[in-house]
């Protein structure tokens, strides 16, 4: 399956710089089919009216659906939407990708992470950035170096992942672990966007997995 045939939906800010519509803007630049939800024009996103949205609609045959921690502690009614979204995920196919990124107030950190935690088991693929891998480690109270691990075993998610420092992609899934190359791309959103635009084609079980990372670590940093 190439990304062509890859539909992938965002749900985040109208502004697009949120780490989702960074995914999505990588995701088109691969050739996928690429929506974004959002307020209406003159809302504003933390009072939207989450319940004109029309999930199922907006749904209909996408591959994924994009969204990330920080997202959670936008205002209330974006919370609504941004649960509502990933409930009807489950309903209609669609599987979650959860970015776990830094909010911009860092003291607030504890609670966008939780409202993550709250939804874990709604989550297929979790990437934690890069810079958040510290302090959710603390949170956690576990070691950085087996973060990925606790999480996915205590929350059953079946992929978690991240890059880490040696620009090097860690999955950590059902079935094992992989490590790989995380190529040319300028951006850890890049990465994750040629992941999940490879997953879907990629075959069962930890061959499948590695044969995304990897083939994620091959793309050109597409022009966003």
């Amino acid at each position: 399956m190439p990304a062509s045939d890859v539909s992938i939906v965002a749900f985040g800010r109208p502004e697009r710089d949120d780490a989702q519509s960074h995914v999505l803007s990588a995701a088109a630049a691969l050739g996928a089919a690429t929506r974004l939800v959002t307020s209406a024009e003159g809302e504003d996103f933390s009072s939207m009216d989450h319940g004109s949205i029309d999930w199922r609609r907006a749904l209909d045959g996408a591959h994924w659906l994009v969204t990330s921690a920080s997202t959670a502690i936008e205002g209330e009614t974006a919370r609504f939407a941004w649960g509502a979204g990933m409930t009807f995920g489950e309903l209609e196919g669609s599987r979650t990708v959860m970015i776990a990124d830094l909010p911009k107030d860092s003291s607030r950190l504890a609670e966008c992470w939780g409202a993550v935690i709250e939804r874990i088991r709604q989550v297929h693929v979790l990437f934690i950035e890069p810079a958040a891998l510290g302090p959710i480690s603390q949170l956690e109270g576990v070691d950085q170096s087996g973060l990925l691990r606790e999480i996915r075993l205590r929350g059953l998610v079946p992929h978690v992942c991240t890059l880490d420092g040696q620009r090097e992609a860690l999955v950590e899934h059902a079935l094992g672990s992989v490590r790989a190359p995380a190529g040319p791309l300028s951006s850890s959103h890049e990465w994750l966007a040629a992941f999940i635009c490879a997953l879907p084609s990629s075959g069962p079980g930890r061959e499948g997995v590695e044969r995304a990372a990897r083939a994620a670590g091959k793309v050109d940093s597409p022009s966003v």
